[in-house]
């Protein structure tokens, strides 16, 4: 319209120019132009909006129509795991998988085993966390200053209610994704113990008739109890293991010692003087102190070992081997009389994030990938452990039958990560390396751990 009628008025212009004098052709510029000017303002007014407002219209659109500004930048997340083995490789292939439904996130996966502690622990001192990173048992207690809060993230009303009070707080506060929950104790070998008529034991003394009864019968080719002493940590899970049944679930205890401080660390004795009977009675492997976890596995696949003192994972890690393994899960047998066996459980696989992360939104994007059904239960699976959000189910193979028979057992929290103070992890299993490699003695070992207790203790 502006385009038709500015014509029509320029021609009459012209006329007048050969008409007119050139005053009269200047009045009629101007009167164009005022004229030109009204024509757009009125036009939009029309379109019910300002130069200004449609240019920001637009944006809106724009952006409203394509990814997040957070979706489209590229960012590296450092994430950083405890879990080893098999359960440590299905994390990372999820880890990839998400990547690659995410483009624009990379995933710089690392599993350092048992060095994940003491790696924390420097980073934790410099404030240089992972992006996202396992609690191995302390989302609350060591790591709860460094975590974010999850409590908005949309899996959290399906954390199922046993694990729950391990992850949160009163306050509401959610420390962790907990994509499984640990239900744990040693796991056996079905065929070897069949083929020498042992029944699983329920006591301590039971174990070790056992252990006799297969190194005597296999003429010392079966290992009673493989442990991967190189490293370390196997040495401490057997502490951990057995430190319950000693010293806690008893109904004479020492638990309440043990948190106030006044526990007579004479009374450990005990438990080294049961682990170096193992070995005095060869009931472990000759070379506990250079073989590791991964030797554990493979002789347990292949029925050359009876126990290990690790838990369900072990059982997955040696199909790797042998498919057709047949392996069992048994409640941690009790030491003292009267009392019954129980299991150790809490925190087992889970992912918190750094609370001062760059890459925060990109960091619960990846713990939320986790929490998809599908990949809560291929975790779950691959350490053959309860899942930690409801709604999952997971195919235990031959622990089904275990977890149902033993759906009444005791549970207690592993007993380092209530009755020791941070750090005593460390202590414990160097101790154990070095009571067996025979640098220390039984009293030595308890002298060290009451030594490290008092110090941490005061320092914590």
């Amino acid at each position: 319209m502006i385009r038709s009628v500015g014509k029509s008025l320029t021609s009459f212009i012209r006329g007048m120019y050969m008409k007119r004098s050139k005053g009269l052709l200047m009045l009629s510029i101007l009167l164009l132009t005022a004229w030109t000017l009204s024509a757009c303002g009125s036009n939009n007014k029309e379109n019910n909006a300002s130069p200004s407002a449609t240019a920001s219209s637009s944006a809106s659109a724009s952006e409203s129509a394509s990814p997040s500004a957070a979706d489209q930048k590229e960012v590296t997340l450092t994430v950083m795991t405890n879990i080893v083995g098999e359960p440590a490789t299905v994390l990372e292939d999820i880890a990839k998988q998400f990547h690659e439904e995410n483009p624009n996130i990379k995933v710089d996966f690392s599993a350092p085993g048992a060095d994940y502690e003491n790696i924390m622990k420097v980073k934790m001192a410099s404030n240089a966390l992972p992006d996202v990173f396992s609690t191995h048992g302390w989302a609350k207690v060591r790591y709860g200053e460094y975590l974010a809060d999850l409590r908005d993230e949309a899996w959290v009303p399906q954390i199922d209610d046993s694990i729950k009070p391990v992850v949160t707080d009163d306050s509401g506060k959610v420390y962790a994704l907990p994509i499984d929950q640990d239900k744990s104790g040693p796991v056996y070998n079905k065929e070897v113990l069949d083929k020498y008529g042992v029944k699983v034991p329920t006591t301590w003394d039971e174990l070790l008739a056992a252990a006799e009864i297969i190194k005597t019968k296999s003429n010392g080719q079966v290992i009673p109890i493989h442990i991967g002493g190189a490293d370390s940590w196997p040495v401490g899970q057997f502490f951990d293991f057995m430190a319950t049944p000693s010293f806690i679930s008893p109904q004479t205890n020492f638990a309440s010692q043990y948190l106030d401080g006044t526990f007579d660390w004479k009374q450990f004795d005990k438990l080294p003087q049961m682990f170096l009977d193992l070995q005095k009675k060869g009931y472990l492997n000759k070379d506990v102190l250079t073989s590791k976890y991964d030797d554990s596995a493979k002789a347990f696949a292949e029925g050359k070992v009876a126990f290990g003192f690790y838990g369900p994972f072990l059982i997955e890690e040696a199909k790797k081997t042998n498919p057709n393994v047949k392996g069992g899960l048994m409640p941690i047998p009790s030491v003292e009389a009267g009392d019954k066996p129980t299991f150790a459980g809490g925190e087992k696989t889970t992912w918190g994030v750094w609370k001062d992360s760059p890459n925060q939104e990109a960091a619960k994007k990846f713990v939320a990938y986790f929490a998809k059904p599908e990949n809560v239960a291929k975790v779950a699976t691959a350490n053959a452990l309860p899942p930690g959000l409801k709604g999952v189910e997971i195919n235990a193979g031959d622990l089904t039958a275990d977890f149902q028979q033993y759906a009444s057992t005791p549970v207690f929290p592993y007993y380092d990560r209530v009755y020791l103070p941070n750090g005593m992890w460390d202590v414990m299993c160097k101790n154990g390396q070095d009571l067996l490699a025979g640098g220390i003695t039984v009293s030595e070992f308890s002298e060290n751990m009451k030594q490290e207790f008092d110090r941490l203790r005061a320092a914590q």
